[in-house]
């Protein structure tokens, strides 16, 4: 007699346990399930110009090419190599301004015979708008007036990344600080750009680039809605849950940047990286480190395929930051697994 009050116990607490299961939020951990592609993926990496000064400083992993500098004909004719080789079909150069933009772009030029390609990255920086000076006026003039060259001399060349016949180009920061909320009204200049380019022949594919992850869409909406695409390009975490269940999380959110920018009529473009590391040059760093094996970079893969818009871009932070541990670029430690796994998982294979 005991024995069956006991069993009917036991099922009474295990059916209410179940009943009550119901009723749980959803697990922040799921699956990701695996994305077949049947069309490839289109996959550019930000590409790091790193100098001595930039090497003097701590970094993770160690590049196979070394120390270098990336103005170095012979490297740059590896990187392409590689790239090639990871199904990478563009690299996103930094250009903040053509002193410090135009070498490395030239770099990437010379002695091309690579598929990979070119897009630039128009920081807004060296413009320096402010909220007591916005992008108007003779700053708006000098931004058209730049983009006017770099039309001139990039956006029809064969070597520049298009879209449907579009050149690509991301500008950034569309999160503006707070001391510069007002310097640049993004839904009034993106229109001027756009009609000065057309007049040019270009009709540009603009996206939008938003430095800092986990952030809400509606945030930036007025300058989200301007662009034809936006990203978010860093998505280290200093919170503990997130670094843990890190793709679920990411696919949570990025689900909700989906539909929000599809609403808009804008793409939402991924941004992924291999690992994230970087306590090596910062020990007191609060950022969690995140992923840096295959198994994570795959599944991460999978979310950025799953979340893609309908132009299916994924970019890649970084092809080269070595500071914070994201490098795509073959090193020691893991040589070129991670450029077998972006071709894998982005281009059709074929037989």
């Amino acid at each position: 007699m005991r024995t069956v009050l006991y069993i009917a116990v036991v099922c009474f607490l295990m059916m209410s346990c179940k009943k009550e299961a119901t009723n749980l939020p959803p697990d922040f951990n799921h699956e990701i399930t695996p994305v077949p592609i049947t069309e490839n993926v289109n996959v550019g990496a930000y590409y790091y110009n790193y100098s001595a000064a930039d090497w003097a400083k701590k970094y993770s992993n160690t590049p196979v090419a070394g120390e270098y500098s990336a103005l170095d004909p012979a490297v740059m004719a590896q990187h392409r190599q590689w790239a090639d080789e990871g199904g990478v079909d563009f690299f996103i150069f930094n250009w903040n301004g053509a002193a410090t933009g135009d070498p490395l772009l030239k770099s990437f030029i010379t002695g091309r015979n690579n598929q990979v390609k070119m897009v630039i990255n128009f920081n807004m920086a060296h413009l320096s708008a402010t909220n007591n000076s916005p992008l108007t006026g003779a700053k708006l003039n000098t931004f058209l007036n730049e983009f006017k060259t770099l039309a001139t001399a990039h956006f029809n060349q064969a070597y520049y990344y298009k879209i449907d016949g579009r050149p690509v180009i991301l500008i950034s920061p569309l999160n503006l600080s707070a001391n510069a909320a007002a310097s640049i009204d993004y839904a009034a200049v993106l229109p001027v750009l756009k009609e000065a380019m057309s007049k040019e022949g270009i009709d540009l594919y603009v996206i939008g680039e938003i430095t800092s992850g986990w952030l809400p869409p509606i945030r930036y909406a007025p300058a989200i809605k301007a662009m034809d695409a936006v990203g978010l390009s860093n998505w280290s975490t200093d919170v503990y849950d997130r670094s843990v269940f890190f793709n679920a999380f990411s696919d949570i959110n990025w689900k909700n940047w989906k539909d929000s920018t599809t609403n808009w009529n804008v793409d939402y473009v991924p941004c992924i990286f291999p690992g994230f590391n970087d306590k090596t040059m910062s020990p007191a760093s609060k950022l969690y480190n995140i992923g840096g094996n295959a198994a994570f970079y795959e599944t991460y893969c999978n979310v950025a395929k799953h979340n893609m818009g309908s132009k299916r871009i994924v970019l890649i932070n970084s092809w080269n930051n070595f500071q914070a541990g994201t490098s795509l670029e073959p090193a020691k430690e893991y040589g070129t697994t991670y450029l077998g796994v972006t071709k894998a998982q982005f281009k059709v294979k074929v037989l």
